[in-house]
């Protein structure tokens, strides 16, 4: 079984992979999300945690279904 941070790194690599999916730089998502570089940066390597409604966010602004980001 995987730790709690393997998992938010996974988590946040899964974000980061369908951000850039969409052709949006950390910046640009940020700005859509209402939250900083910095914090975006952090999420998607795991050193950040984010809040259940920062994942329905994410998952509104990137058209997936919030499941997907939790693909382990």
């Amino acid at each position: 079984m995987a730790s709690f941070d393997e998992d938010f790194k996974k988590l946040g690599k899964n974000i980061a992979k369908y951000r850039k999916a969409a052709r949006l730089t950390q910046v640009q998502f940020a700005i859509k999300l209402g939250i900083t570089r910095e914090h975006l940066g952090h999420v998607e390597v795991g050193i950040k945690h984010p809040s259940v409604e920062l994942l329905f966010s994410i998952a509104k602004n990137l058209n997936i279904e919030p499941c997907k980001l939790m693909e382990l």
